[in-house]
C-alpha cells in the first residue's frame, strides 16, 4: 500500500477514531490530538498492516490511556459534548452497542472516577464492541484481566449493587430521595436527613491523593452532610440520573467540583460516593 493509499484510507476512519478517542478522554479538542497522532505514528512505520481500523484503533487507544494515566489527579478538562459513534460509522455494528446512546455528561463524570483502564476498557468494549482480547493488548494485561475491568467500571456505570433487596426503587423514587437529601443537607436538618439514610449507610468521601476516609451510619453520615454546606456556598447543585441510580453535580461558577453518586434500596441511601472532580 501506497503512502498515498494509507493516507485516504486512514481518513475514512477518521471520524471513527475521534468518537473512539472522545469518548476515553472528555475532549473533542484532546481526541484530535490524539488520532492526529496515530497518523503520525501510521506515517512513520514500514510494516504491512492487514487491518488498518483495528491497528489505529490499538494505537489512538493506547495514546489516550498514556494521556488519563498522565492526568494523575489533575482536574479534568471541562466536559463537553462528544461525536456521536452512530454518526461516526452507520455501517458498523459496534456503533450501535446498547450505550452508545447514553454517552454524555452524565456518563463522563461517571468516567471521571474510573481508573484509566477501566474507563479504556469499558469504553473500547461496552461502547464499541472490541473483544476482550484487543482490550487486552491495549492495556497490557490478560484477555481475562480486561474482562474484570470492564465489569468493574460497567458496575459503576450502572450504579453498582443495591443491597440484594427486591425492593429496588424506581427511577422517580430514586430522585425523590435524593432531593429530599439535597434539600435536608442544606437546610442542616439531621432528622430528615437520617429519615432518607439506611441505619447501615456508608459514606465513601474522596480524600485527595488517591485516599478515601469511610464514614458509617445514619447519624454520623447525616453530620457530614449537614457539615458540607458550610463549604458550598455559591454552589449549584443538579440531580443526574444514570441507569440504576442518582448522582448530584456540585459546580462553582459552572465549573464541576465534585460528584456524590447515590445508592438507594427502598427509599433510603445506602451508599454514598463524593469523587472531587
Amino acid at each position: 500500500m501506497t503512502g498515498r493509499d494509507r493516507s485516504a484510507e486512514f481518513d475514512t476512519h477518521r471520524r471513527y477514531l475521534t468518537a473512539v478517542a472522545a469518548r476515553i478522554l472528555g475532549s473533542s479538542a484532546d481526541a484530535e490530538d490524539a488520532v492526529q497522532e496515530a497518523w503520525l505514528r501510521l506515517d512513520r512505520t514500514d510494516n504491512d498492516i492487514d487491518d488498518l481500523r483495528a491497528w489505529c484503533t490499538r494505537v489512538v487507544s493506547r495514546i489516550c490511556l498514556d494521556q488519563l494515566r498522565s492526568r494523575g489527579r489533575r482536574a479534568e478538562q471541562p466536559l463537553e459534548a462528544v461525536p456521536d459513534a452512530a454518526a461516526a460509522d452507520v455501517n458498523d455494528p459496534a456503533a450501535h452497542a446498547e450505550t452508545a446512546d447514553r454517552v454524555g455528561e452524565a456518563l463522563l463524570l461517571v468516567l471521571q472516577v474510573l481508573t484509566p483502564d477501566e474507563r479504556l476498557a469499558y469504553v473500547l468494549h461496552d461502547v464499541f464492541g472490541l473483544p476482550f482480547e484487543e482490550v487486552a493488548e491495549v492495556v497490557e494485561r490478560t484477555p481475562q484481566a480486561a474482562r474484570k475491568l470492564a465489569s468493574r467500571a460497567r458496575s459503576r456505570v450502572r450504579g453498582g449493587a443495591a443491597g440484594g433487596s427486591d425492593r429496588v426503587a424506581t427511577a422517580a423514587q430514586r430522585r425523590a430521595v435524593v432531593e429530599a437529601f439535597v434539600e435536608a443537607a442544606g437546610s442542616g436538618d439531621l432528622t430528615r436527613l437520617v429519615a432518607v439514610l439506611h441505619p447501615e449507610v456508608q459514606f465513601h468521601l474522596d480524600a485527595g491523593d488517591g485516599r478515601s476516609r469511610l464514614v458509617r451510619g445514619a447519624a454520623a453520615v447525616a453530620s457530614e452532610a449537614a457539615a458540607f454546606r458550610r463549604f458550598a456556598v455559591g454552589y449549584d447543585f443538579q440531580i443526574i440520573e444514570l441507569d440504576d441510580s442518582c448522582a448530584v453535580l456540585a459546580s462553582e461558577a459552572g465549573v464541576p467540583m465534585s460528584v456524590l453518586f447515590f445508592t438507594i434500596d427502598d427509599a433510603r441511601v445506602t451508599v454514598l460516593e463524593a469523587h472531587s472532580l
